[in-house]
């Protein structure tokens, strides 16, 4: 079998961005400010408002809490759609990124492909974020008044950062050591 340190990094790093995509998609984008980030806070995710942020279930819908508010409704709707397309594209590079370490190296052109969409697909869930949080609209305050980022925010931005470092991983061009075949003197 043929080994390559490089790949290996590539597929243990694509699982842990994995893990965040998966995690942050229904954790809070939004925490009310100067209660922390912990604890019983009212929150906004991605899905819905919570009174309290550590609930399964949303307390508001985004349709009654932002109807004065179409294009943030809408903005909302685009990241929640993005979100779930990045757990398939990062779920799939993470399943062929351990495919590419064990037999198929073949597929890292295809881990790359994935890669540099789900570095898209999440950059645009969290530019959405950004933007709804410096901007009013319509009746509808900047989200920065209130609330500050919350833990999802901050795991897609993390997963985001490990998809760039993977890209670089895939385009470092690397030669399969052959344990095999390795000079055991000393």
């Amino acid at each position: 079998m043929v080994f390559t340190v490089t790949l290996l990094l590539y597929a243990v790093l694509q699982f842990i961005a994995f893990i965040f995509v998966l995690v942050a998609t229904p954790l809070d984008m939004f925490r009310v400010k100067d209660l922390g980030r912990f604890g019983n806070t009212p929150c906004l995710t991605l899905w819905g408002g919570k009174e309290n942020c550590n609930t399964v279930r949303s307390d508001t819908s985004y349709v009654e809490l932002w109807s004065f508010c179409p294009d943030r409704l809408a903005r909302f709707r685009l990241a929640e759609v993005f979100a779930v397309i990045s757990i398939f594209v990062y779920g799939s590079a993470a399943l062929l990124g351990f495919i590419v370490v064990f037999c198929c190296t073949c597929l890292r052109w295809i881990c790359l492909a994935l890669n540099i969409g789900g570095a898209l697909t999440v950059c645009v869930v969290w530019v959405l974020m950004v933007f709804d949080y410096q901007h009013a609209d319509g009746l509808c305050p900047a989200i920065n008044t209130r609330f500050n980022f919350g833990n999802g925010f901050g795991l897609f931005l993390a997963a985001n950062f490990l998809d760039i470092i993977n890209i670089v991983l895939l385009l470092i061009p690397c030669k399969p050591m052959d344990p095999s075949k390795e000079n055991t003197q000393w």
